[in-house]
């Protein structure tokens, strides 16, 4: 069933990992897709043409959500090709990995913060602009450690923290204007980045994972889907945990 049919959205953050798997269920839900990126050109092109393969007037657009200008770009060309988005997936941010708390810095601080939570708030506020006459839905993505704790991940967390409470402060100011904001916070996620560490050993994740399998991006996708579509008209304000249910386990140090 095509329940975005006609529906305008913006993925940022779309070229490759969780991104590229929102933007694929779209896609196939029947939406135009604007697929946003910053570091992977290669990527965005060949999800744009397959996106177009499935019936999407997708297209692609570079810009550093940090930067001021250019997330100002991002946002006066879809005032130009489409003049409104129906649904907007904030996704795109920086994972640094695990890192020691010697390492922090105030540069490391700023550029993670000025990705994560100054990109995913000025997004926000100029798809409202753009959802503000029609309604809309807006989806932000969070992280399973908004909420638990892992060593090494400390301003991660934070950032992540911070569009948890984000997203429930703008879905009570934004809700006059029906415009829906929620926040999917996912899990163990298989991404590329994550199967290119030579470390990663996906059958003793598994292990851990109450659904007994690691996620994949589509997981997020559908999700994500099902929140920019009418069928969820009454969720607004919401955090959905999407882990395969390890929040739901006592924590331990082996």
């Amino acid at each position: 069933m095509k329940t975005l049919k006609g529906k305008k959205i913006l993925v940022t953050g779309a070229a490759k990992g969780i991104g590229r798997g929102i933007a694929i269920c779209m896609a196939g839900a029947g939406a135009d897709v604007i697929v946003h990126y910053n570091a992977a050109p290669d990527e965005a092109a060949i999800l744009v043409a397959e996106l177009r393969k499935r019936g999407s007037d997708a297209w692609s657009w570079h810009a550093d959500i940090s930067d001021d200008a250019q997330r100002d770009d991002l946002f006066a060309e879809i005032r130009k090709r489409w003049g409104r988005l129906d649904a907007a997936v904030n996704n795109a941010g920086w994972d640094p990995g695990f890192i020691p708390l010697e390492k922090i810095d105030t540069q490391f601080y700023y550029k993670l913060t000025d990705i994560n939570i100054k990109g995913t708030l000025f997004c926000c506020l100029e798809e409202m602009k753009l959802m503000k006459d029609n309604g809309g839905s807006i989806i932000n993505i969070g992280s399973v450690q908004q909420d638990t704790s892992v060593p090494g991940r400390t301003l991660y967390a934070m950032s992540k923290g911070a569009i948890h409470a984000l997203s429930g402060q703008l879905a009570l100011e934004a809700g006059p204007m029906n415009i829906r904001i929620n926040n999917i916070a996912p899990g163990y996620i298989e991404v590329e980045r994550m199967m290119k560490n030579q470390d990663y050993d996906a059958n003793e994740i598994r292990r851990s994972i109450p659904a007994g399998r690691v996620g994949k991006p589509e997981d997020i996708g559908n999700i994500a889907a099902f929140l920019a579509s009418d069928a969820s008209s009454f969720i607004n304000g919401h955090s959905l945990l999407a882990d395969g249910g390890v929040h739901r386990k006592l924590a331990r140090l082996e």
